[in-house]
């Protein structure tokens, strides 16, 4: 997945258009017509640079899923400018495969582990939407220390959990550092 990511980045500087599954160099993998949803999150001098994600399956396979994430990480994430071709020869790239994901509905986001699980909170309405992933930051350890940080994320004075459709995520990350 990796791969397929720093091809992308380096066919999109060099060609400014995304690439198309064929201008990859992709091996004989059993697996490309796979669905899956990633998140890819591009970091220059160890700071995030951009990400793009999707909570489901959106393209037929994971290479086309993967080529779309990552250049909207690259031109589209609205928090950055989009990348510029001297920051693009010294991205480092995380991938997180979703391996599950669950509605929280039994129990409250205070109970989910948050150096395994990551969570997704999407207002009710559909008006806001964030994410926290597992082991971002070494001082995020409980979900108390997790909620200002949603609040930021969110723009909320507080936190209302009934307020949100709360997801609970597992996934396996690919890291270029």
């Amino acid at each position: 997945m990796l791969d397929i990511a720093k091809q992308t980045i380096d066919f999109y500087m060099k060609n400014l258009q995304t690439p198309k599954i064929y201008d990859l160099k992709i091996e004989n993998n059993p697996l490309i017509n796979q669905k899956i949803s990633v998140f890819i999150t591009l970091y220059y001098k160890w700071e995030i640079r951009g990400s793009a994600w999707n909570i489901k399956e959106i393209k037929d396979n994971w290479v086309a899923e993967i080529i779309e994430n990552t250049i909207h990480a690259l031109t589209k994430d609205d928090r950055f400018s989009p990348v510029n071709l001297n920051e693009a020869a010294d991205l480092k790239i995380r991938i997180d495969r979703i391996s599950s994901r669950e509605i929280l509905k039994e129990k409250s986001i205070k109970q989910i582990e948050p150096t395994i699980s990551w969570v997704i909170a999407i207002k009710k309405d559909y008006s806001k939407m964030a994410c926290i992933l597992p082991n971002i930051n070494p001082k995020l350890l409980t979900w108390d220390d997790f909620i200002p940080v949603l609040k930021e994320k969110l723009n909320e004075k507080e936190f209302k959990e009934t307020d949100y459709i709360i997801y609970e995520i597992k996934t396996e990350v690919e890291t270029s550092y």
